[in-house]
């Protein structure tokens, strides 16, 4: 299980980096916000088009992925209605409740783990393409649906926003560049390649200025919902990915394995860039990422001693 904190450690030392750059106060007081939109606006886009531009839209159709995509929706649907119609909270934090448990670190901690233990990248392909063409264009039509004041009745008044959005556009571009096998030109693939490679990076060096005055018990009111959100994430999803994959579909040895810990992965930096670009649940999304992030850990050893 190296591997499983070789991945980790990648993940923490740009943190640390982030958190260092915040503590220093080289990049001054906005340094933490131009990060997140530059990785809103241009790294995610980008990063999107080329991986899907660059895979085969055939492996979204990949049996395994009713099991992922399947636990996904499930958590994720069941955290929205408790937090939205039981817990009577708002919207835009039942849609960010939904996305953390839901939505896996699967680039920056799943490509190490399917390199270094699974031993083939193919099984991080399927997830990502799912949490950047489903999971992702949902959860923005919903927050941009509710946070669109109800004075425009026309019908297309709740698209407009969503079409608008750039991760909605990188996702339609990769879509359409993959269905038709187009190649854009060596000099404008490249730039648009580097650009992309600034999404992963970004988000954690965000996330680690976020921790620049240090992180502590989260405060009162937010503490019920984590502790919905890290059961949901590192238990519920992966039990139900195992329940579907392996007695439902069949699944088992190293492609159940697969399907169990790539769901079982902690709730996606990306999820926190999301929340600070739209100003809802920055507090709760931050501590969400930090605590399933540390709690994945045992949580991955454990499967890993179950099933690996």
């Amino acid at each position: 299980m190296l591997a499983v904190f070789e991945g980790f450690a990648v993940i923490a030392g740009v943190i640390l980096v982030g958190f260092i750059l915040g503590r220093s106060g080289v990049l001054g007081p906005h340094g933490q916000q131009v990060i997140a939109k530059l990785v809103f606006y241009a790294g995610t886009p980008t990063l999107l088009y080329v991986t899907v531009a660059e895979t085969d839209l055939g492996l979204i159709f990949n049996t395994a992925l009713f099991a992922t995509g399947g636990s996904a929706l499930i958590v994720g649907a069941a955290l929205f209605v408790l937090t939205k119609w039981i817990r009577r909270r708002s919207t835009g934090e039942a849609m960010f409740s939904a996305w953390a448990t839901s939505y896996v670190n699967i680039g920056n901690l799943g490509i190490p783990i399917a390199a270094y233990v699974l031993h083939d990248i193919g099984y991080v392909a399927p997830v990502l393409l799912f949490q950047l063409l489903v999971l992702a264009p949902i959860g923005m039509a919903v927050l941009d649906g509710a946070g669109k004041k109800k004075i425009d009745s026309h019908w297309y008044s709740g698209i407009l926003p969503v079409l608008k959005n750039p991760i909605v556009l990188g996702a339609t571009a990769g879509v359409a560049a993959s269905a038709t096998s187009f190649e854009l030109p060596r000099f404008i693939f490249e730039p648009i390649d580097m650009i992309g490679a600034t999404a992963v990076p970004g988000a954690l060096l965000a996330f680690g200025i976020s921790l620049k005055d240090g992180w502590g018990i989260p405060v009162k009111g937010t503490r019920s919902q984590l502790s919905y959100i890290t059961s949901a994430k590192l238990i519920a999803q992966p039990v139900i990915a195992w329940a579907i994959g392996g007695p439902l579909l069949g699944y088992d040895g190293i492609d159940l394995f697969a399907i169990v810990v790539t769901s079982a992965l902690p709730t996606a930096q990306n999820v926190y860039i999301y929340s600070m670009q739209y100003r809802q649940s920055e507090a709760l999304m931050r501590d969400a990422v930090f605590i399933t992030t540390v709690l994945s850990v045992p949580a991955l050893v454990i499967i890993a001693a179950l099933l690996g």
